[in-house]
């Protein structure tokens, strides 16, 4: 594995897994930790960030050109303030991206945003495995 410095902040990391996750392509998406059934994985990441004031999110997202694995870390002091760091994997590189500051406000908001993002992949990706499921019958 090489370590490539993209130069770009976590905010560009942020806008490349939304596009991610908006393709009509996907194939499959995942997170760690997964959540149990009947839980939110927003609501369980960000109750152990604020329990322990840091949290670090996995996502893959596979699609026949695209299998990336995304690493997000939230970290708060409440002397300093909140940070976010991130990283890609693709391929054999591990791509890092500048942390960026923001607020516990702003923290639970990308969360509540992101999560929406993602459920959307998940079921559009199910919806099209059901579709595919029916007409092969």
């Amino acid at each position: 594995m090489r370590i490539v410095r993209t130069g770009m902040t976590v905010v560009e990391l942020l806008r490349q897994l939304e596009s991610d996750l908006r393709r009509n392509d996907l194939s499959h998406v995942e997170r760690v930790p997964a959540p149990r059934a009947g839980e939110r994985y927003r609501d369980v990441v960000f109750k152990f960030f604020m329990e322990y004031g840091v949290a670090t999110v996995y996502i893959r997202v596979l699609a026949p050109s695209l299998d990336r694995r995304y690493a997000i870390t939230a970290k708060y002091d409440w002397a300093a303030g909140g940070v976010i760091e991130g990283w890609v994997i693709e391929g054999d590189a591990i791509k890092v991206y500048e942390p960026i500051a923001l607020s516990v406000e702003d923290i639970g908001r990308s969360l509540d945003y992101y999560g929406n993002v993602f459920w959307s992949a998940e079921e559009r990706i199910l919806a099209r495995k059901m579709s595919e499921a029916y007409e092969e019958r």
